[in-house]
């Protein structure tokens, strides 16, 4: 026998949950608590009470679900994918976006909506969302440990953590001879959660620790007729046949809920990523899957009546790899629901008292840190974009170097004119090469092309014509709005904001600059294909 456990938790200090995804210089983190990072914090606390874990919290037989944020008493659930809005709402922001899910409707001048993580049913409209992302933080800190004995190690680094003040609500499912362990670990004054304890972070508060009969994060529908929807609350590892897979196999599928009639995959909105665990005592990552993202939506289409005690028992029990760790969490669903309002939720922001008022150099100050650290910090993005878009190229058979490293000496001097001059530039070199006769080089430049799988939605080849033409009409493609985005999201440190709205404009054509001169420079070091005659 089970019983579960409902909690929340309040971060008294800023939380970091470490992500896979890091550099030499930053450390990112998950916005919500991993079932992972609930899991050994309640462990840390059996084996200072009791001096051992029992089995039963290690092997399975516990599942820590994942803690997701906690809005006015309401608690969170993952931004569905596959809604899509107005373009212009969406990317100008706006607080309330009308949307459509694809799988029901197509429309004319849509891009996905992807601005919150996290979504809340507002409780007196059913057709209302309430879009949100927690807060975080960015501190600077310095390793002096490992430059003890030589100063050159000395580094410093940063970082990311969710802000203190955010609220969160978890649940723990635990064998009933545990139950009253448990409880007691979470009733302590204080509890640690996540890393960097002796920096700072961690600490919080666990209020509301009530048992309820089952773990419901979002309600499956039991009357399936044709069409059935699997909706990821967590990520989920699905290892079948031993191989990662993107989505259930249709066979599997059939077993886990009993179809004897037809069941066939149909479409999907989904999203990959890491999932990975640390082993502190040989301070390094255990195995690393690829795993299907929160938020995705899969969709099938099956025959038959399906039993619902079956459905329950899938929502109940998840799919796929490491479930006593909050992975594979899902909802059985008939139909995605259509014609939603998604609104930003207003939270007010944790202000602390302070009684340093900077002066007018002072933040001339910040906004310079701010700024260097948007450059860095956007210059890794590009490369990776850039090397992202190089996994999968089709050059021309002739060659093309010559003419790629004259684009790349343009882009590199094209920073000492102004946006406009060098657009007219590049527009009318542009131009003599197309006017050439035979026009080699150009259709050159529309044979070379690469596949851009960036948007989670949709993948679209670009040639270096393409990007180029694009450039120069000032137009959008896949990637310029990836680069936009970058640039919307920008740094921000309390109040203050880079780039603010009036330098955006030039950020962003500095950013396009520097992703052409990343481009260049990684197709020159590129080893061409060899002609076969």
């Amino acid at each position: 026998m089970h019983k579960c456990i409902q909690f929340d938790i309040q971060a008294l200090e800023p939380l970091k949950l470490g992500k896979f995804e890091r550099d030499s210089n930053n450390e990112y983190s998950y916005s919500y608590i991993p079932g992972s990072v609930v899991k050994g914090a309640v462990a840390w606390g059996l084996v200072e009470e009791k001096g051992f874990v029992p089995k039963e919290i290690l092997n399975g037989s516990s599942i820590f679900y994942n803690a997701y944020p906690l809005l006015d008493g309401n608690p969170a659930i993952p931004m569905m994918q596959g809604y899509m809005g107005d373009k212009q709402e969406i990317r100008s922001n706006k607080d309330n976006v009308r949307v459509v899910h694809s799988f029901n409707r197509k429309i004319e001048n849509s891009i996905p909506l992807n601005n919150y993580e996290f979504v809340v049913k507002d409780a007196e409209n059913e057709k209302l969302l309430l879009g949100y992302n927690p807060g975080k933080i960015e501190n600077l800190h310095i390793n002096k440990k490992d430059a003890l004995n030589d100063s050159s190690k000395l580094k410093m680094f940063r970082y990311e953590a969710i802000r203190k003040g955010e609220c969160f609500r978890a649940y723990i499912r635990v064998p009933e001879e545990h139950y009253d362990d448990i409880v007691k670990i979470l009733s302590k004054d204080y509890i640690y959660f996540g890393g960097s304890r002796g920096s700072g972070y961690g600490k919080c508060r666990v209020t509301g620790i009530k048992e309820v009969s089952a773990v419901c994060l979002y309600e499956s529908d039991l009357d399936i007729k044709e069409d059935l929807y699997i909706y990821f609350l967590s990520d989920a590892i699905l290892y079948y046949d031993g191989k990662v897979n993107t989505y259930i196999p249709e066979n599997e599928l059939k077993e886990m809920l009993g179809i004897e009639g037809k069941c066939e995959y149909v479409e999907s909105y989904s999203g990959l990523g890491v999932a990975a665990s640390y082993n502190t005592l040989y301070r390094t990552n255990t195995v690393c899957y690829t795993a299907v993202l929160k938020g995705s939506v899969i969709k099938y289409r099956v025959e038959g009546k399906i039993n619902p005690d079956r459905i329950k028992k899938l929502a109940s029990e998840g799919v796929g790899l490491r479930r006593e760790d909050g992975y594979g969490q899902i909802a059985v669903l008939d139909k995605i629901q259509d014609d939603m309002v998604v609104s930003r939720y207003r939270k007010n922001d944790i202000v602390e008292k302070s009684d340093i008022e900077l002066t007018d150099e002072d933040k001339r100050v910040v906004n310079m840190i701010l700024c260097n650290i948007f450059k860095t910090r956007s210059k890794l993005q590009i490369e990776k974009m850039v090397i992202e878009l190089l996994k999968d190229v089709n050059r021309p058979q002739e060659s093309l170097q010559s003419q790629i490293g004259k684009l790349l000496n343009i882009f590199q001097n094209g920073f000492y004119q102004t946006e406009d001059d060098f657009r007219k530039y590049l527009n009318e070199y542009l131009e003599h090469i197309r006017k050439k006769k035979g026009k080699a080089v150009w259709h050159k430049l529309y044979d070379f092309t690469v596949a851009n799988t960036l948007d989670k939605f949709r993948s679209e080849r670009l040639s270096i014509q393409k990007m180029l033409e694009d450039f120069v009409q000032n137009k959008f493609n896949s990637v310029f709005r990836e680069i936009e985005n970058i640039v919307n999201k920008g740094i921000t440190l309390g109040i203050y904001k880079y780039p603010v709205e009036s330098q955006k404009a030039q950020v962003l054509h500095n950013l396009k600059m520097d992703f052409f001169i990343s481009f260049f420079e990684y197709c020159l070091r590129m080893k061409e294909k060899e002609v076969i005659s």
